[in-house]
């Protein structure tokens, strides 16, 4: 993480702001320059001096793989377009992170919301997902403002005993600057995401 905070510093604060799409905050009152960085429906800080990760609202850090991610498409996004989607497996070496994907994302998302489409639905809109026509219940995320993901569940139904299946692509434009780990992180992160507020909806009821 020191290299990639070591290329953000080296890049210009305004040609970030523009090819990233976030805000910069520069010095004041004892704080050092930062970026204020939009991830699906919150925002984090990054202090560039000491390359702290934080939450705009709670102050906490993140985990250390979010703040990964942040950093990286800080430091060496160069502005591609999202572009179409595209599966994991158009990742240098994505198809051995396969059982990653199923493992981190795809059996947790599963597990909450297979046989729950219409928690699925809310969760989905809670955190700005967009609704998709493709196939099954088809949402797409910006993860950060020029990054998006998709994610489709197909329920499982009982009386017929088919299973529920999942399945998340990615904008192209992740492949500029993102490996096929880095992928599945943050595609573990998302739907960590949805299950906390499964879980906050749940506890409201």
């Amino acid at each position: 993480m020191d290299d990639l905070l070591a290329e953000l510093r080296q890049r210009q604060p305004d040609h970030v702001v523009r090819v990233c799409h976030v805000v910069h905050l520069p010095p004041r009152e004892g704080k050092g320059d930062r970026f204020l960085v939009n991830v699906l429906n919150g925002s984090y800080v990054l202090d560039l001096s000491s390359g702290m990760v934080t939450d705009a609202v709670t102050h906490k850090p993140p985990s250390s793989k979010l703040s990964q991610l942040i950093i990286k498409y800080l430091a060496r996004y160069r502005g591609e377009k999202p572009g179409d989607w595209v599966p994991l497996e158009k990742f240098p070496n994505g198809q051995a992170y396969a059982g990653e994907m199923m493992r981190r994302a795809y059996r947790p998302l599963i597990d909450h919301f297979g046989q729950d489409p219409q928690g699925f639905d809310a969760s989905c809109k809670t955190i700005d997902g967009k609704k998709e026509k493709l196939g099954g219940l088809s949402y797409s995320f910006n993860i950060f403002p020029m990054m998006r993901l998709l994610l489709q569940l197909w329920s499982g139904y009982d009386r017929t005993y088919r299973p529920p299946t999942a399945n998340m692509m990615f904008s192209s434009s992740y492949l500029s600057i993102f490996t096929a780990e880095e992928a599945v992180d943050s595609a573990e992160y998302l739907v960590l995401e949805l299950i906390k507020v499964r879980k906050k909806g749940l506890k409201a009821v």
